[in-house]
């Protein structure tokens, strides 16, 4: 099951890129310009976030639970056709938040919503225009890291993780039946998220994270991402990431392990600086929105 959790983005400003690291800073601060979005509306207020429930109407559901110390954290509930569908979880990159799945989120969940926002041509993510079809449809869930509405304004690694894990933890208390199964999607730092958050899940709800499928992963959250992927075994994990960036190139072609893909771009290949969501973008080959439904469908097997 996907869950895909949107937040409001916003431009990713010089005092934001000023406290990551030097090697992210090349990546991430060459990113796309910020168009103006729409977030999801809500059906749930503060007061009313306990009648949030899977076989209501598509809307996206606003809540908000807490990082394993205690800080406080939103997100976004998609509630798929049926109840029993398995969870996507998505994770954002540090250029932005949750906002940046908006599409991708209406899209897993496939509920015919989508589409209204402002899509940026800088921003091919946000334009489900040349999406791929999608058959089936999926919970979602997304979330913003502390510190990371409209952009992420100091690289808090540690404490992201925290995050990870109260977002996780979050996911089994979601009303839908299908909750054993879970499937993990991120970018950038939200790459390393979503195995690190797939391992953690396996440890501590065993079998519920069915797959990680990671856009540029760097080691971003303290944790190896190859150890990670070596701990979700047999659990697949699949990494795709642009040869012409280096710290993901480092990370994804440096191990090799039976439930890992690791799969390459050349840099004439890919959009912007191949970094993280500029690898959703509809000229690539393999397209890495096809890859991530055959991704769902072999880790659901």
């Amino acid at each position: 099951m996907l869950v895909i959790l949107v937040f409001v983005m916003a431009p990713l400003t010089a005092c934001g890129t000023a406290n990551l690291p030097e090697d992210v800073q090349h990546a991430e601060e060459n990113a796309p310009s910020e168009a103006e979005t729409t977030e999801p509306e809500s059906t749930v207020t503060e007061e009313k976030q306990e009648d949030v429930s899977a076989g209501q109407p598509p809307d996206p559901q606003l809540v908000q639970f807490t990082a394993a110390d205690g800080e406080p954290l939103e997100g976004f509930f998609y509630p798929a056709e049926d109840d029993d569908a398995p969870l996507v979880m998505l994770y954002h990159w540090a250029p932005g938040d949750q906002m940046e799945w908006t599409e991708i989120a209406y899209w897993l969940q496939n509920r015919g919503l989508g589409g209204q926002g402002n899509s940026n041509a800088q921003k091919p993510w946000l334009n489900p225009a040349w999406f791929p079809s999608n058959p089936d449809s999926f919970h979602v869930f997304t979330f913003t890291f502390r510190n990371c509405i409209g952009g992420c304004k100091a690289f808090e690694r540690e404490r992201w993780y925290l995050d990870v894990q109260g977002a996780v933890d979050y996911t089994q208390t979601l009303p839908y039946s299908g909750k054993r199964s879970i499937v993990m999607v991120g970018a950038s730092i939200g790459a390393d998220g979503a195995a690190d958050g797939c391992a953690y899940a396996n440890q501590t709800y065993p079998g519920i994270c069915k797959g990680a499928f990671s856009l540029s992963p760097g080691n971003y959250l303290t944790l190896d991402y190859s150890e990670k992927v070596q701990e979700m075994d047999p659990v697949p994990a699949w990494c795709l990431y642009a040869e012409t960036d280096p710290e993901s190139a480092a990370v994804c072609g440096a191990f090799e392990a039976e439930n890992y893909r690791p799969i390459s771009y050349p840099g004439k290949a890919v959009f912007g600086n191949g970094h993280g969501m500029n690898l959703v973008e509809p000229e690539l080959e393999p397209n890495s929105l096809v890859l991530l439904l055959e991704f769902i469908a072999t880790a659901l097997e």
